[in-house]
């Protein structure tokens, strides 16, 4: 893939990951109802936290507090829990989120302390979309495990059929 996107393995089975986001549809978004968290209110896109940035107190942001949470909802996505046991046992914040058809998120940098000592990854669910990091280009399609360099500009726009689902999930960073 190239420099600032590699690829970790592609036709992972996501298959059991997908029922489980798509069966419980009234999650998306529910992280609106918690206090002191990173509620991810102004992407344009549908949101399921699993693992959430918190803060100490009202007017710090998430992205600059090394702590975090698993929401209610971490326990009931078995498939999801048990594939990110296995594969990142040392995730610390994931989310799913969902691009309508045609839909995008434009050009953006994740900003704040908690990003330096994170590395950023996808796993594709659901839909094909392009994904830009810096002067990259790639297709993603559904079973894709992906590293990024989040810390350049990067964006997404949905060119399936159906919406666009990636899980993305942090890792403490590791130099190798």
């Amino acid at each position: 893939m190239g420099k600032n996107i590699r690829l970790i393995k592609s036709k992972v089975d996501v298959s059991a990951i997908r029922e489980e986001v798509n069966r419980w549809e009234e999650d998306w978004g529910v992280q609106k109802t918690y206090e002191n968290t990173d509620q991810l209110h102004d992407l344009p896109v549908s949101v399921l936290q699993l693992v959430i940035g918190v803060v100490e107190k009202e007017g710090d942001h998430p992205s600059n507090s090394e702590m975090s949470m698993r929401t209610p909802l971490y326990d009931k996505y078995v498939a999801t829990k048990a594939w990110l046991q296995e594969n990142a046992p040392f995730h610390d914040r994931v989310a799913f989120l969902k691009i309508p058809v045609g839909g995008d998120v434009g050009l953006h940098i994740d900003e704040g302390t908690y990003y330096l000592s994170r590395d950023r990854y996808h796993l594709s669910i659901q839909g094909k979309y392009i994904y830009k990091v810096g002067e990259q280009e790639v297709i993603i399609e559904p079973g894709t495990w992906f590293w990024f360099n989040n810390k350049i500009p990067h964006g997404t726009k949905n060119i399936g059929d159906e919406p666009r689902i990636t899980m993305v999930f942090d890792v403490p960073y590791s130099k190798d």
